[in-house]
């Protein structure tokens, strides 16, 4: 997929008078391979605070084994951020089904030549998150693989629009335990993305957990941060088991498209936005509670 970022975003940065006030960068490892990460800040005004205390507040976070990819993809995120605070609760809100499904899932930004490269990424998300709570709700196959990588294992769920969404978890070194989802055109690549997802989900809980042996005692408020723990502890993964182990009740039904956009804004002068909606088969997703497995 061609990507323009280096001309696209040559003037993305607030010292150039674009809406990027920052852009930070470290590394991790993902199963002993080098990988950038990347976090990019908006502009103050741009979006509002979340409130996180595991992850980074960040507006855009972006990975990749090059720096300027990861970078790039950490701007695209922050764009897209950018294009949901201001609609979702503008006149405009139903016209991108925020109505329905008031988060950025099925969104994307993609600095190409072509919209339908931003509209490629953001069906591939839109596929990831509704086969994710149709197996978690029981009405979606998941099949278990075994890994090339020691220790890790792959759910694999077949999208309703073709493509695969993989999860993958692993016991850590210290006890809990991790995931990982994404979704792909194909299982291999699947599970490729799931894996990097899965080390900066277990960098990010080793944080954690080595804050409460030196005695930090806070709680994360936000509800994607509570799942992100409870499903790190033995009855968490027990009850994560509990649903592999399980047969699908019924077959995943192909989801009503409720959006299939380009979003337009000032973001255009940089990156596409799209949206990509589809009716979720429940509200769980948001107030399902820590016990439903969408982290």
């Amino acid at each position: 997929m061609l990507s323009l970022g280096s001309l696209r975003y040559r003037s993305v940065l607030a010292s150039h008078g674009g809406p990027v006030a920052q852009i930070e960068t470290g590394e991790f490892s993902v199963r002993g391979r080098r990988t950038m990460l990347a976090n990019a800040r908006l502009v103050p005004g741009l979006t509002r605070p979340r409130a996180l205390s595991l992850y980074s507040s960040a507006d855009g976070t972006g990975t990749d084994p090059s720096p300027v990819i990861a970078r790039h993809k950490a701007i695209s995120e922050a764009l897209e951020r950018w294009a949901f605070h201001a609609m979702v609760k503008s006149e405009r809100a139903a016209e991108f089904a925020f109505d329905i499904d008031p988060s950025t899932c099925g969104m994307s930004a993609f600095p190409g030549l072509l919209r339908r490269q931003a509209r490629h990424k953001a069906v591939l998300e839109a596929v990831e998150r509704y086969s994710l709570m149709s197996w978690w709700e029981g009405s979606a196959a998941g099949r278990l693989f075994d890994t090339d990588w020691p220790g890790v294992s792959a759910v694999a769920i077949d999208g309703p629009f073709g493509g695969v969404t993989v999860i993958v978890y692993a016991k850590t070194d210290w006890g809990g335990y991790v995931y990982g989802h994404a979704a792909e055109e194909n299982f291999s690549a699947a599970c490729e993305h799931a894996l990097t997802e899965l080390s900066r989900h277990e960098m990010v809980m080793r944080g954690w957990w080595l804050g409460r042996v030196a005695g930090q005692k806070t709680v994360p408020t936000n509800i994607f941060e509570r799942r992100c723990l409870f499903f790190a502890t033995d009855e968490g993964h027990a009850l994560f088991q509990e649903r592999v182990a399980q047969k699908a009740a019924r077959p995943m039904q192909r989801p009503e498209v409720l959006c299939d956009d380009e979003i337009s804004g000032p973001w255009a002068d940089y990156a596409t936005v799209w949206r990509f909606a589809v009716r979720p088969p429940s509200d769980g997703y948001l107030r399902g509670g820590d016990r439903y497995f969408f982290l």
